[in-house]
């Protein structure tokens, strides 16, 4: 059964203010209280986990109940989780059970499996009805996880709202208002993926999530589509929060990612949006891009610009005394990314968004042969909209020998978008025919990132707080902004390659 939760994060110290808040939101009605330990199994290699199944059996009340987890499909939702169950007669996993068996890959046996990891907690409900058709459970979780094979725990302090019926807008909206209350932060890992990390090591690091594929159908809706893209970029975005927190350097990118991917469907879904709700979506999406940019940046400038002057004849005396002062504004860019992250400003932007697209806010605008188009068929709309994009470049591009460094920026700019549009709706095409356009296309977006980074930089070391060793660190910068300047004088003929290249390449649409 798919079912839609939303969990928030929380401190100790603020559960009994949004206990409170809850059990005020569910009009006075008696909380359910009880302590449910789960423990969840595997084979010793992760066999279900490399599945992206999650096996445990709760006991409860002196019951046991055997669930299987399934991470969300795509199209389902970032907080979506396909979810069955099974009353079993004891602690063990009972792998005839019909309802969780089913689910479960067939060449797994009882004999392989071992338990991994038990969470124990104190869980209070609350029954939420904030109208007559949606019914919500508000549970507040305290308590702890535990590696079954070593001292490993990690704390639990969180609220849940599960979906029982209704419109999943209205957890978002119970998530805005307990927002009011604490800062509270959208947690998209599950207590077994964070459990999973803890058998690692309570200090392992998690991984950056790339972009998964899209899978879109051309009788898919252009609403469906946009809702359907839409989710998936918001659920990278959040996935990889955890490997940006950790300082994980492709964690910030993967963020970036996801919020330019987002960007770039609205601008091309912009001509059938509201106006207002365009403006809000890019402004919201624009501030988070911002405060990440920085971070992003020096990571850049440390793996892409400076890690190559390691192999030339540089003093290492001056190198490392550069390294030293940009490291340090570096790790202050990521602080800076961090405290975003955590702060109530980043969740209530991401709960308004998730039910901008839970709601289709969209729809809420007058009947149009514009408006209309947001019920057509993805496959008929998509010509058009790759084509209004390439058509930008295009016209930058042939008159690409008068642009000045800054056209040049903006062009990279709007080819990074057309790159974007297409890898959302390339499966509506053939598949030859669609890497062979890319592939005369990304060495350009690779030529056109190399300059911007190394503008970038310039701007970086230009703006260096520099007061100790203040020659030695502008003798660094200048021979690193040197080597790179030199670099982008004999890169100009590759770039005009490959522009020639681009300009000969065939639509595909």
């Amino acid at each position: 059964m798919l079912e839609v939760e939303l969990k928030l994060a929380s401190s100790a110290d603020d559960l009994r203010q949004l206990e409170q808040a809850l059990l005020d939101m569910s009009g006075g009605r008696p909380p359910q209280r009880t302590t449910p330990t789960s423990t969840f199994y595997d084979t010793a290699a992760g066999k279900l986990k490399s599945n992206g199944l999650v096996l445990a059996v709760r006991q409860q009340n002196g019951r046991y109940v055997q669930t299987v987890n399934r991470e969300a499909a795509q199209g389902e939702g970032p907080l979506a989780r396909s979810d069955w169950e099974d009353v079993i007669e004891g602690e063990w996993p009972d792998l005839r059970a019909p309802n969780t068996r089913a689910h479960l890959p067939e060449a797994i046996g009882e004999a392989e499996l071992c338990a991994r990891f038990t969470t124990i907690m104190h869980r209070t409900v609350y029954i939420l009805e904030p109208d007559e058709s949606t019914e919500i459970a508000g549970t507040v979780d305290e308590g702890e996880m535990r590696a079954a094979e070593s001292e490993h725990t990690e704390p639990i302090h969180e609220v849940g709202l599960l979906l029982r019926r209704g419109d999943p807008a209205a957890l978002y909206g119970i998530g805005l208002r307990l927002l009011e209350i604490a800062p509270l932060r959208i947690e998209a890992w599950s207590k077994a993926e964070r459990a999973y990390r803890l058998l690692e090591s309570p200090t392992a690091k998690p991984h950056a999530r790339h972009f998964p594929p899209l899978d879109l159908k051309p009788e898919m809706t252009v609403e469906e589509s946009l809702r359907h893209i839409g989710q998936a970029c918001l659920s990278s975005l959040l996935r990889n929060e955890p490997a940006a927190l950790a300082d994980v350097r492709d964690g910030v990118h993967q963020m970036r990612v996801a919020v330019r991917r987002l960007r770039s469907v609205v601008t091309t879904m912009k001509p059938i949006l509201p106006p207002e709700q365009y403006k809000w979506v890019s402004g919201q999406m624009k501030w988070i891009a911002d405060v990440l940019g920085p971070a992003r940046n020096w990571d850049v400038f440390f793996s892409s610009l400076l890690a190559p002057l390691r192999s030339v004849s540089l003093s290492e005396q001056i190198l490392d005394e550069l390294c030293r002062v940009t490291e340090q504004e570096r790790q202050s860019a990521h602080e800076g990314a961090n405290a975003a992250i955590r702060s109530p400003q980043y969740t209530a932007a991401l709960l308004r968004l998730l039910q901008w697209f839970a709601l289709a806010s969209w729809r809420n605008q007058p009947v149009s042969e514009t408006s209309a188009l947001l019920m057509a068929p993805i496959g008929t709309l998509a010509p058009s909209l790759i084509g209004r994009q390439y058509k930008k470049v295009k016209k930058l591009a042939d008159g690409f020998d008068q642009l000045t460094p800054q056209r040049r920026h903006e062009f990279r700019i709007v080819l990074k978008k057309l790159r974007y549009t297409i890898e959302f709706l390339e499966n509506l095409y053939d598949t030859e025919e669609v890497a062979e356009f890319v592939r005369s296309l990304k060495p350009l977006q690779d030529d056109l990132g190399y300059a911007n980074d190394v503008r970038v930089a310039n701007e970086l070391l230009g703006d260096l707080p520099i007061s100790d060793g203040a020659v030695t660190i502008a003798r660094a910068a200048g021979v690193v902004l040197g080597w790179h300047d030199r670099g982008l004088a004999d890169f100009d003929r590759k770039l005009r390659k490959h522009m020639r290249r681009f300009r000969r390449a065939r639509p595909f649409w």
